[in-house]
């Protein structure tokens, strides 16, 4: 099968300059665009080179196209390429203009809600709320079949405690918050 040499930028930038416009990206991709392809069978090769996950998509792709201004200049210009027109015409220009710079093509790339929602669950350490009170009360009282719990104390001191915690970390976190002049051998199990 015929191609030509492309390159991606995923998700860059497009940047407006004397020349037109020009694409920018921290990491180009290299590409091979079949020379009759449609946009269904471009944005599958898209999609494969860059090796998207099943929890990525493939959102906007941007050709860099050129074409010569008034005075035979060279410039280019950026079209958003949606349907097999858009290929059609990228692939007609890119044949016309061959010795000016190989298929460019900037593509945004989005994330699905399970995507964004597993990079959440990496990044962040679940937590749970937690009110410690020093020298405090448990107060229970009963009211008909009900009993009710309630704490007070001093300066309730208000921290996280990480999921999975143990027993000793926990220790740990409660001297970290205690007041000054806690004795550090002062924190026991209950």
């Amino acid at each position: 099968m015929n191609s030509t040499l492309g390159f991606i930028f995923p998700n860059g930038s497009i940047i407006h300059n004397d020349s037109g416009v020009y694409f920018q990206t921290s990491t180009l991709v290299p590409i091979r665009v079949p020379n009759a392809c449609d946009f269904a069978t471009l944005k599958t090769r898209i999609h494969n080179t860059l090796q998207l996950t099943d929890k990525q998509y493939l959102d906007e792709i941007y050709y860099r196209q050129p074409f010569t201004d008034i005075g035979n200049q060279f410039r280019f210009q950026c079209i958003q390429l949606k349907n097999d027109d858009d290929d059609n015409t990228m692939l007609l220009c890119n044949h016309q203009f061959l010795c000016v710079s190989p298929i460019e093509l900037l593509c945004t790339i989005g994330r699905t809600l399970d995507g964004i929602l597993n990079l959440l669950e990496a990044t962040i350490t679940p937590t749970h709320d937690a009110l410690l009170y020093y020298n405090g009360r448990w107060n229970m009282s009963r009211q008909h079949n009900f009993v009710d719990y309630s704490f007070t104390g001093k300066e309730p001191k208000k921290f996280d405690i990480p999921s999975r915690c143990t027993m000793d970390e926990l220790k740990d976190l409660i001297k970290q918050v205690a007041p000054q002049g806690m004795p550090p051998d002062g924190i026991h199990e209950s």
